[in-house]
């Protein structure tokens, strides 16, 4: 036993030696890897590459396997010693059973045996538990490596540094992330964006459909997007009774009870069509909206392939009531050129046509014709102030 202890104790005072040295031994080119156990448990020694995660609270538990692989010698001994912020983190155990010697350091461990350990296939080295010495919600910080002494003997060792660390609580900035999504009020099929974002007055019993686009998000793969939508001033479910929809693939939204909410979800990732099209939003009126209201998207996110939920930029999706003009069918209270290009781009269709828009339909006939255009010209050039 004192011939044992003397062995480990030469073997200690050699790794604590050799650490910081540069590396010069047969283990010089291992490597060594972080992997975060994900649920705090006991690991499988297997690394999964686990490089952030999300935590909060003070006091919560986090777990970490070290691997080092290309070591092609057995080992009699290993320091690891760790990076972190002493003000988020503290040690409290590093642990493997190959090693019978276990000697804590502030920051790490020295491992130690009197038989040499040949590490498993996988690198595995050690797993350890820190815990958090603050409330970190929402805080980012890193857990990394400073070095690893890897020693073969008391008379040779390597010493391994790495850049990998493991994230906590960044913030998500997926492929989605920061997209601007637009509304459109002029309903069409095939669906393009005119960016017609005024609508008249509501009353009870009429429906409010607009048109989602995303143009940068064009040609990706998505999960499916979620929208909540809000009438500033007001109590939302006093004025819009049934919400509904559907995605561009024509399926339909999914609603949240008791919330203007509905999710897109799509679990064949399609991905969206070239103009940027994610679907349409039917919303029933229960309650006159006058005008100088705004409804607005408050929050939108959606999910690529990595399936983040990542936030979309909705600071331009919104729609305004406004008092209806004759003829004035941007909402811009003139009628004018622009307003022209609007009326004969559906001239000709019937209520049976998709893209009938009943507000050229001057003479509720059913029909946008020349009987429409006449009422149209006569209005021509009007300004409301």
């Amino acid at each position: 036993m004192l011939l044992k202890k003397g062995l480990l104790f030469t073997i200690t005072l050699a790794l604590l030696a050799f650490a910081g040295q540069a590396s010069a031994g047969p283990n010089a080119n291992a490597t060594v890897s972080l992997d975060l156990i994900s649920d705090g448990g006991a690991g499988n020694q297997i690394d999964n590459r686990v490089t952030s995660g999300t935590v909060s609270g003070q006091g919560t538990k986090i777990a970490v396997e070290v691997f080092a692989k290309g070591v092609t010698t057995p080992l009699a001994g290993v320091v690891i010693i760790f990076e972190f912020d002493a003000s988020v983190l503290k040690l409290d155990k590093v642990e493997n059973s190959a090693f019978p010697f276990a000697i804590p350091e502030p920051t790490g461990v020295n491992f130690a045996t009197t038989t040499p350990v040949t590490l498993p296939s996988s690198g595995f080295i050690g797993r350890a538990e820190f815990s958090t010495v603050a409330d970190i919600t929402g805080k980012e910080f890193t857990l990394g490596i400073k070095a690893v002494t890897l020693a073969q003997s008391s008379a040779s060792s390597d010493v391994i540094t790495t850049t990998n660390v493991i994230s906590f609580n960044e913030p998500t900035s997926g492929e989605f992330a920061g997209m601007q999504l637009y509304l459109d009020t002029q309903i069409e099929t095939p669906a393009a964006q005119n960016n017609a974002l005024t609508i008249p007055e509501q009353k009870a019993g009429d429906t409010i459909q607009l048109q989602l686009f995303v143009p940068m998000a064009a040609g990706k793969q998505t999960y499916g997007y979620e929208i909540e939508l809000d009438l500033p001033g007001k109590t939302f479910p006093n004025y819009i009774g049934s919400i509904s929809g559907k995605d561009f693939t024509d399926a339909a939204l999914f609603p949240t009870p008791g919330s203007p909410i509905l999710s897109a979800l799509l679990l064949s990732t399609p991905a969206v069509p070239a103009t940027g099209y994610l679907g349409q939003i039917d919303l029933q009126v229960t309650n006159t909206l006058e005008a100088e209201t705004t409804l607005i998207v408050k929050t939108a996110s959606m999910a690529g392939l990595n399936r983040h939920q990542d936030p979309l930029d909705v600071s331009n999706a919104m729609i305004s009531i406004h008092i209806s003009y004759p003829g004035d069918f941007d909402g811009d209270r003139d009628v004018d050129f622009s307003d022209y290009l609007t009326f004969i781009s559906v001239f000709g269709l019937s209520s049976s046509d998709a893209n009938y828009d009943a507000r050229m339909d001057m003479n509720d006939d059913g029909i946008i014709n020349f009987a429409d255009f006449l009422i149209f010209a006569g209005v021509f050039g009007t300004t409301h102030s």
